[in-house]
């Protein structure tokens, strides 16, 4: 309660100029509340801005001196402050009343009527208490500041406005109201045309409803949570809960999953444009609960048939519908699904191939179809990835596990010592064959319009894709290495652009590491070419020998070739070449040895045979023959050869014993090369064209072919299978050193491990290939016994690394 000292009745007349100043600020404001959309003029905001500075200085201008006037309210300790709470309760009062008439208006309008009438007060309420809350400014800005300062329970005006709508408008209204929204957007959901603004208009309202303070924007949204959000919510499970039986009802689980698919869409699109942001997630779950979770089994059940069927539109759809449900329920099923599919897809291509009769005709052969299934499986799924699963990193790395399973493990390449029947092996051959002169058939025609090396690219590329998912990269790595240095050496790459291609992708995939000894090859070809035109030159006017000489210096750490197992006693016309480019050779690096190669040398030798007729009479056959070979065949020439007979019109006749003493070469080599020239009808022998040690030779004068150039330097079975052995020896040995190098690396570092995490621990450092438990058993074994490692003598199963 007041109270007052030496109060007169002049001390009363504040009060009427306040009452008078209030009914001037309550016609202007119920002039805008009526009319704000209207706008006013600058000169009555002026007029209702000084009046309610007027109301709320009255009576601090109307005291006489040495009277003052103490509030009931202890805490408010300004003069003034009496006149505050009252232009304040007074404009409470005043809306408050405008509100209630606003209310029994709205009871006149019911459904779409009533949302439009509601919106369309909204948004004209919205502009006034804007413009209320500027006019008064003053009171927000001194009164009411000091009311928060002291605790007291007052908010601006602006919060003042939607609270007084709130509660004296939307809560008389808010049931009849939420029916129309809920009605209207039911209609929307049944396909009827419906104006959707009017709800997104209606929903926004119900957001900034729920803010206690409208100025700053701190939204708690208890209106649109607890009056709109959770009913809605409710009303769509019921909604879509009877939708999903009827339709079910209707159809098969596949019409079903595309009509939640479209339903879904239509409801994420509405969501987006009438649902506040925070709330998203919450709606779409429920949607999801009912439409899909309910449904996930049936679901998921149709899943691989569609991979069967490759129908990529639904595979998409399905997808799109189970993520919805997150990775463990909705996408991990799939994952498995999908991994297990390919895998059997990709062995059951490989299967079919296998069975081909041309898989079996030759290693190119069997290597394209191979590669050619392989990737049939992967591109074909792989689109279905990119175009279905917008490229899933789960479902990426299920593909990426499936092909590693059906490429390293398939009926072509079953667990075996052999080799050849390994993937690696496969895809290098195939590379081999896509890289080498005289296999274009091999080479795919690619795109129309496409040059020869943009399709060979594309093939390399398709070849690397393969090589990502070898499990023994090393092997892949050895055989590539001696087929890229067969290529050289014979100059059969069919481009150099092709090869650094490889080279390059290779580099990009596993490192310079790999590709390091590659380039090297490389480099040594290129000089050595340089080497061999400077000895041309050089020897002009001094050569003692009138045929083509090509030479190749290859530094022998870097290339796969080893030393020939037998001696060879050259022809006297290619020795002479051979020690003048010697001679040659050490005039600038007499530091260097020469080591000959013959097993891999080649030459070209024209024959001229006694009886041939034709064109082969006048110019002869010219034979592609290996060193080996020309060196036998050199000894049936006048010139050369160490026996008699030469003026026979069938030429000579030498003894196997004659054929190995000249040629100084193992017993089983001769014996190989004179039964491929009996087999190839170049010679005859005196035991029904068979070769033995005890036979007689002579050149089959009358031999005859349609060809003019004929090779009979093709590797033979035997030379490949036993360099295929030598081959898996030589990874035996490196894979042995680099599984005793990790161990050395991992115990270095850790200094001692119990067995299980040092086993453990070497598979997970080596990347080129699996090692095999064994395998690792043994190294440790070989590395106690070479004082690297040792056991802990109280712990048999801990290993200490020794400095």
């Amino acid at each position: 309660m007041a109270t007052t000292r030496s109060m007169s009745n002049r001390e009363q007349e504040p009060l009427s100029d306040a009452d008078r100043i209030w009914s001037e600020l309550s016609v202007g404001v119920d002039a805008i509340l009526t009319h704000a959309e209207e706008g006013f003029e600058q000169t009555l905001f002026i007029r209702l801005y000084t009046g309610v500075y007027n109301f709320c200085t009255s009576l601090k201008s109307s005291l006489p001196g040495g009277q003052y006037f103490t509030p009931g309210d202890a805490s408010s300790t300004v003069h003034g402050s009496m006149y505050g709470r009252q232009l304040y309760t007074r404009l409470n009062d005043h809306v408050s009343q405008f509100m209630a008439d606003v209310a029994a208006k709205s009871r006149e309008h019911s459904g779409d009527e009533l949302l439009a009438f509601y919106n369309k007060e909204w948004i004209k309420y919205g502009d006034a208490a804007k413009m209320i809350h500027h006019i008064f400014d003053y009171l927000n800005r001194h009164w009411i500041l000091r009311e928060q300062d002291d605790g007291n329970n007052v908010c601006d005006i602006n919060t003042l406005m939607f609270r007084l709508w709130r509660n004296k408008f939307f809560m008389e209204v808010r049931n009849s109201l939420l029916e129309s929204v809920f009605s209207l957007m039911k209609r929307i959901r049944d396909g009827q045309v419906a104006d959707l603004n009017l709800v997104k208009s209606v929903v926004d309202s119900f957001v900034s409803l729920g803010s206690d303070d409208m100025v700053s924007g701190s939204k708690k949204m208890e209106v649109y949570d607890s009056y709109f959000l959770k009913p809605f919510i409710e009303g769509s499970r019921q909604y879509y809960q009877a939708e999903s039986e009827r339709v079910l009802k209707e159809g098969s689980i596949r019409n079903y999953m595309i009509w939640v698919f479209e339903r879904l869409k239509e409801e994420d699109d509405r969501a987006e444009m009438y649902l506040h942001e925070s709330s998203l997630r919450e709606f779409g779950e429920a949607l999801n609960k009912v439409l899909i979770g309910k449904q996930r089994a049936n679901l998921i059940s149709e899943f691989r048939p569609m991979l069967v069927a490759q129908e990529k539109e639904d595979l998409g759809r399905l997808y799109e519908l189970l993520k919805r449900l997150g990775e463990v329920q909705g996408l991990e099923p799939l994952r498995t699904i999908f991994c297990d599919f390919v895998q059997e897809a990709g062995q059951d291509a490989v299967k079919k191939v296998s069975g081909n009769q041309e898989a079996t005709e030759s290693m190119a052969n069997k290597s394209r179809l191979f590669v050619q299934a392989l990737l049939s499986v992967h591109d074909l799924y792989a689109g279905i990835l990119r175009e279905s699963f917008k490229d899933d990193p789960g479902l990426s790395k299920s593909l990426d596990r499936a092909c590693q399973a059906f490429i390293n493990e398939n009926a072509m390449c079953k667990k075996a010592e052999d080799t050849e029947a390994d993937a690696a092996r496969l895809l290098a051959t195939y590379c081999d064959t896509l890289l080498r002169k005289g296999n274009a058939s091999a080479r795919a025609a690619g795109e129309a319009g496409a040059s020869s090396e943009d399709n060979l690219e594309k093939q390399l590329a398709q070849a690397i894709c393969v090589y990502r998912y070898l499990s023994n990269f090393d092997v892949f790595h050895a055989s590539y290495v001696r087929f890229f240095a067969r290529r050289l050496v014979n100059e059969q790459s069919v481009s150099p652009h092709g090869e650094e291609t490889m080279i390059s992708q290779l580099k990009e995939v596993s490192g310079v590491d790999v590709t390091s000894r590659l380039s090297r090859m490389f480099s040594d070809i290129t000089v050595s070419k340089d080497k061999i035109d400077q000895f041309k030159e050089s020897t002009r006017d001094t050569r003692t020998f009138d045929y083509e000489f090509d030479m190749k210096v290859l530094n022998t750490a870097s290339w796969p070739f080893k030393a020939p197992e037998t001696k060879l006693k050259l022809p006297a016309e290619l020795e002479r070449a051979v020690d003048q480019y010697t001679e040659f050779f050490h005039k600038d690096r007499g530091g260097r040895r020469l080591n000959w190669l013959w097993q891999y040398s080649k030459a070209e030798i024209r024959m001229f045979f006694p009886k041939a007729t034709g064109p082969a009479a006048k110019a002869g056959y010219m034979f592609q023959v290996s060193t080996f070979q020309l060196a036998i065949l050199m000894l049936f020439n006048q010139d050369s050869g160490p026996g008699t007979g030469y003026e026979s019109a069938d030429g000579p006749t030498l003894t196997f014993d004659q054929i190995v003493a000249a040629t100084e070469l193992d017993k089983d080599i001769v014996l190989d090369e004179l039964a491929l020239f009996c087999k190839a009808r170049v010679m005859n022998s005196n035991t029904a064209n068979k070769a033995t040690e005890k036979s007689q030779y002579t050149l089959n004068a009358g031999f005859k072919s349609k060809q003019m150039r004929i090779n009979l330097s093709r590797a033979k079975k035997s030379d490949q299978k036993k360099e295929a052995k030598d081959m898996q020896r030589a990874v035996a040995v490196d894979r042995s050193a680099s599984i005793q190098a990790a161990i050395v690396r991992i115990m270095k570092a850790r200094k001692q491990l119990p067995h299980r995490e040092l086993i453990q621990a070497t598979i997970e450092n080596i990347k080129l290939f699996h090692p095999q438990v064994t395998d690792i058993k043994q190294s440790i074994d070989k590395l106690i016994d070479t004082g690297y490692l040792e056991r802990d003598e109280n712990t048999r199963d801990l290993y200490k690394y020794l400095a």
